[in-house]
């Protein structure tokens, strides 16, 4: 069959789907693309995600799970059930049928084996200290919110997936104890080294929330009834026959009990595994047979950008975005797409310089705080490759500003008294965009290479299409002539001298006494009794040094609202009759649920600690109930209740 057949057979085959067969491995980093998709990538793709150059030379495989500690962090029935049957036990999974040909008796013995080996891997891991009680219902916002149900199906509020490209999360608590899901959570490059799972940085509080509402239990148990780890007595003898197997097998060339190098053992021509069975759909097998060839640098890209589900976030020229989770992407309304889609990466080997893509990759480059949807953070040793090539590819430049920048007219430029209001939407160092929060210009010239910077402000929906950025120098011409004789080159050379040097603020912030009638918490929370709309007559607002904030309804002896930045303004509290109402001052400003609890509540005043933190007390079925909400590291609140005779129960409010 020559090698042109060969090539339109496969596009037949991608044409029909990509999506696996039940029983199939899955490629989830193909079933995001589209069906015209360059077959050279998707044989590549393919090649690296079953791991074929594990065994056979000529072909690199991404690191397997490591499994050094996999009996101190795994269900032994879910280790026994994967090994007897991969596929039943995680759909889609890549994981080969060990025993494919042989007798019931003796997959059976070597399955019991080989799980009391693996469950004997306890190595030195141990549960991470967390707390007696998680929020599952945080974590379940969390999960919606940073970005998960990009890359996942939402356990709790989807059927098992239909969509391509999503990995389920169901059945969760049969694989992994509560303890070891945190963990995993925390720290996911540590278990799998390939980096498909990136770090979102979450808190141990976080991670505990997360794994409560993955492992499918929105009640209020303790962590410890949380899909406890099984306990297996280990048979020595057992035990010492699946070492045995876990190198006959073949386990060891993608598994190490340690993470160590890997032996290749059959060259490629070799394709009918001996020791494994993959149930490789006619696709998959289509692809493997293919002529192989050396991807160019811009395949190579894409290659990346799908090994690393970069695409269910981000698009590059055709592929990728948010498509059907688009719903699941939030943010800032006010501006649009921009407030809640991650951004393209069209260009982006243009756009950044080297260093800052580190940062970002290392997920420290935060820039839209508006943004719900988190960068996590990924290995730069994996990518650095691919940030040399996307430079390459496109074509970033040195180009400098004009070496006399005049600083001091950028800061005039940036501003709304004559200049062109940049400042208008965009954040500038701890003060907000006067109409909308927009993207933040702090440091700009430590990100952005100078010549996207300056294309950037002369034809914005050349870099960004669809912003809402206005040009004010459209085709290079400067709509402001005012300022350094209108020349366009001057005015964005100063803007970014001004960028580079601070300084005092450009001119149009309004100006603001604080204290006048604004009320800063300081040194210790401020209470503050209030009209408030939304809570009722009743409200009680307390204010925390730093924030977040909250506003308490005596009435419904509930928390109502919570919110980040400012306090409040308490001129309508201590001056107007007509209209005592208060309103947060800050931002991103979140409506609590109602409980559910059909039980009526009495509020019986609150005491303050020595922090000056507050306990609300409550009378409920005749016992007075105490509850405290305290802000914690991840920038919510950890929430406290006591009942008589009891543990006190902990939750996380997040938003």
């Amino acid at each position: 069959m020559s090698d042109q057949v060969m090539l339109r057979l496969i596009i037949l085959g991608l044409m029909s789907g990509l999506a696996a067969a039940a029983g199939s491995p899955r490629i989830l980093a193909l079933e995001r693309l589209p069906e015209s998709f360059d077959p050279a990538i998707a044989r590549a793709i393919t090649l690296a995600e079953l791991r074929c150059g594990a065994c056979h030379e000529g072909h690199e495989a991404p690191p397997a799970p490591v499994l050094d500690t996999m009996g101190a962090r795994l269900q032994p029935d879910w280790i026994r059930r994967f090994l007897t049957d991969p596929p039943s036990a995680q759909p889609g999974t890549t994981m080969p049928d060990l025993w494919a040909g042989e007798d019931a008796d003796t997959r059976t013995r070597e399955v019991e084996a080989l799980t009391h080996y693996l469950v004997s891997l306890q190595g030195e891991w141990k549960p991470p200290r967390i707390a007696k009680f998680s929020d599952p219902h945080a974590g379940g916002r969390l999960f919606r919110r940073l970005g998960c149900a990009a890359c996942h199906a939402d356990p709790i509020n989807e059927a098992e997936p239909n969509q391509g490209g999503l990995r389920s999360l169901h059945r969760m608590a049969e694989k992994y104890s509560h303890a070891a899901l945190t963990d995993f959570l925390m720290q996911p490059e540590k278990h799998r080294p390939a980096g498909r799972m990136p770090n979102f940085e979450l808190t141990l509080t976080q991670a505990t929330d997360v794994a409560a509402y993955l492992t499918g239990t929105l009640d209020q148990a303790a962590n410890d009834a949380r899909a406890p780890l099984q306990r297996m007595e280990i048979e020595e003898s057992l035990a010492q026959e699946g070492a045995r197997l876990f190198e006959s097998k073949g386990c060891a060339h993608c598994h190490a009990p340690e993470a160590g190098e890997q032996r290749k053992v059959a060259a490629w021509e070799t394709l009918d595994c001996r020791k494994a069975h993959y149930a490789l759909t006619e696709t998959q097998r289509a692809l493997l047979a293919a002529p192989g060839s050396s991807l160019s640098e811009p395949q190579q890209i894409t290659q990346t950008l799908a090994l690393y589900h970069c695409h269910a976030c981000h698009d590059r020229g055709d592929l990728g975005g948010p498509a059907g989770r688009a719903d699941y992407f939030t943010g800032d309304d006010t501006l649009g797409n921009e407030g809640r889609f991650p951004p393209s990466l069209d260009g982006v080997g243009a756009k950044f310089q080297a260093e800052w893509f580190q940062v970002v990759l290392q997920g420290h480059g935060a820039m839209r705080p508006y943004m719900h949807t988190k960068m996590p953070r990924y290995q730069w040793e994996t990518l650095a490759a691919w940030v040399d090539a996307v430079r390459r590819v496109d074509g970033h430049s040195h180009e400098s500003p004009l070496a006399e920048g005049d600083a001091e007219a950028g800061r005039q430029l940036l501003g709304t008294e004559g200049g062109v209001g940049c400042i208008t939407c965009h954040t500038w160092q701890e003060r907000q965009g006067l109409a909308m929060q927009a993207l933040a210009l702090t440091e700009a010239p430590k990100r952005y290479e100078f010549a996207w910077f300056r294309q950037h402000l002369i034809a914005p929906q050349t870099t960004r299409p669809g912003t809402l950025m206005p040009s004010f120098w459209p085709e290079g011409v400067a709509g402001n002539t005012a300022i350094l004789n209108g020349d366009a080159e001057q005015q964005i050379s100063a803007i970014w001298a001004f960028l580079e040097e601070g300084g005092e603020a450009p001119p149009g912030y309004p100006d603001f006494d604080p204290g006048t009638f604004e009320i800063i918490p300081r040194e210790r929370p401020v209470i503050q009794r209030t009209f408030m709309k939304g809570v009722s007559t009743h409200a009680i607002a307390v204010g925390f040094p730093g924030g977040p904030h909250l506003v308490y309804d005596a009435e419904s002896c509930r928390v109502i609202q919570v919110w980040r930045g400012r306090f409040m303004d308490a001129y309508k509290t201590w001056f107007s009759r007509l209209d005592p109402t208060a309103t947060p001052l800050g931002k991103d400003i979140h409506l609590l649920p109602a409980s559910d609890s059909p039980t009526s509540r009495f509020f019986r005043g609150y005491v303050l600690d020595d922090a000056g933190i507050p306990t609300f007390l409550y009378e409920e079925e005749g016992e007075i109930v105490r509850e405290q909400w305290t802000p914690n590291r991840a920038g919510g609140f950890t929430r406290s209740v006591t009942r008589p005779g009891q543990e006190p129960y902990h939750s996380t409010i997040s938003w």
